[in-house]
């Protein structure tokens, strides 16, 4: 690095509260979540005030919670303040940030659309554009991309997650992190990461190649210690590797699965050829890309509450749920200068539980493994309602699956499903397990016992040299029926 990257480098560091937590504590993202809280209660005399104390002795899930109220307030003051959106939507609601006293009294802040950000993002921009670091984009469920500002302090808060999440998952300062996103997906996660990790102080490699054996000779050179990537990815290179490589020589502490599902049946195939943990880690371009990762329980992906508030609501009616129950995810950004976003549609399916968890977390709740997106959702036969983790399930836990989809037409009364699967190993062995998994599915059976569903159809296809992103699961083509 040149003098003037390690002068900028250094400041950042000096920004990073997750450098102040210990190399060797027990539950590294939990002690960060609890460094930021009391950090507010030192410099921040309202939260002080609301919660009567002189000291912070101790952080528990009500005082944790009046701390995630807390910022709420200030962040809906700031929005409306400086978002064309939020000043609009609220004053019209007769909203106001000192009605917000408890949990419930969410419920009566209007929730905020994708579609909308996708209309207008520059309506959400809160400070002048001279301030903006960076932006990003999503695509938006109109067909119009969301454009996402941060500013400087918002990619600190990033970068302080990533690093965070990074040493929960056992990565320590003298370890290396493999990055492994292929070149082909729409944006590049690996140069974040990267970035990231050298902020951080944690050492890094970028390996985007599809050959399996480049890939190998990376993690052995590198004495890699932890994978993150794409999951279909991470999952390819394993199926193709595991025959040529004995993958637990290695020695990995764990992998970090992103961007995509993970299925229980892919977790599966993945700890018995790598022998070790795989992690499930989901986050939103609109909130900063890292936001939950699970912990090596496995009962849920810890959230980092420090920074967003996360709701679960009836997707009907728009009424908060309690922890426990199913429904769809509503986040707010708590930190976020650029462009926050408060009481976002997520339109995932997932809950909330409470803590405490088995891995030793009192403060920060869990997000359940998301079961999918509700407008990916589809119904068949008798209104059986499916999601794609239906056929993830079965079809992903067939030895030498790499990739599936599903085309759902209706040619006469009934629907018929067709599956194109992508297979390593002998296809007619492969199609007749494939075929054995699928008609063994609640729905499937119903359906055909009911003369509802035509004969499924398996088609398999050679495993391509070239790899890309996963295909989308299902595709609906069926022109007129009741979602």
């Amino acid at each position: 690095m040149s003098i003037k990257e390690r002068v900028i480098v250094a400041y950042a560091r000096t920004k990073l509260s997750s450098r102040k937590v210990g190399e060797d504590v027990e539950n590294p993202l939990h002690d960060w979540v609890q460094l930021k809280v009391r950090e507010t209660f030192k410099h921040d005399e309202e939260f002080r005030r609301v919660l009567g104390k002189k000291s912070l002795d101790k952080i528990d899930r009500e005082v944790f919670e009046q701390y995630q109220l807390h910022k709420f307030r200030k962040q809906m003051a700031y929005v409306m303040e400086n978002s064309h959106y939020y000043k609009k939507k609220y004053g019209e609601a007769g909203i106001a940030p000192d009605m917000i006293r408890t949990m419930g009294d969410l419920d009566r802040v209007p929730l905020t659309e994708p579609a909308d950000l996708a209309e207008e993002p520059y309506y959400f921009l809160c400070p002048s554009q001279s301030k903006i670091a960076r932006t990003f984009s999503t695509s938006g469920t109109t067909g119009k991309n969301k454009r996402l500002f941060y500013t400087k302090d918002d990619l600190f808060n990033i970068i302080d997650s990533i690093a965070a999440a990074l040493r929960s998952a056992g990565l320590k300062s003298n370890e290396t992190l493999q990055i492994m996103f292929p070149a082909v997906v729409a944006w590049d996660p690996s140069l974040m990461l990267e970035s990231a990790c050298k902020v951080a102080g944690l050492k890094s490699v970028v390996c985007s190649a599809v050959d399996v054996d480049e890939q190998m000779r990376s993690v052995k050179d590198n004495q890699t210690k932890v994978i993150i990537g794409l999951t279909s990815f991470i999952y390819r290179i394993t199926v193709m590797a595991r025959d040529k490589f004995d993958l637990r020589s290695f020695g990995l502490k764990a992998i970090i699965c992103s961007s995509e599902p993970l299925s229980e049946a892919v977790r599966r195939e993945m700890e018995d050829a790598w022998g070790c943990k795989c992690l499930s880690q989901y986050g939103m371009t609109e909130m900063g890309l890292a936001t939950a990762i699970e912990c090596y329980a496995q009962t849920g992906l810890h959230i980092n509450e420090a920074d967003f508030l996360v709701e679960v609501i009836d997707p009907d009616t728009g009424k908060r749920l309690p922890p426990g129950e199913e429904g769809e995810l509503v986040w707010t950004a708590l930190s976020f200068q650029g462009s926050p976003l408060l009481r976002y549609r997520s339109y995932d399916i997932s809950k909330f539980i409470l803590p405490p968890c088995d891995c030793g977390h009192i403060t920060i709740g869990k997000m359940g493994k998301p079961k999918g997106r509700r407008d990916a959702a589809t119904k068949i036969g008798l209104g059986d309602r499916i999601f794609p983790v239906l056929f993830d399930e079965a079809i992903m836990n067939v030895k030498g699956v790499l990739n599936y989809q599903l085309v759902i037409d209706k040619p006469s009364f009934r629907d018929r499903l067709r599956f194109t699967v992508e297979y390593n190993g002998n296809e007619a062995t492969g199609k007749d397990e494939v075929m054995a998994a699928i008609l063994e599915l609640e729905p499937i059976k119903i359906g055909l016992e009911n003369d509802l569903l035509e004969p499924i159809e398996v088609e398999m296809k050679e495993v391509s040299k070239e790899f890309s992103p996963k295909m989308k699961p299902i595709v609906d083509r069926r022109q007129s029926y009741d979602r």
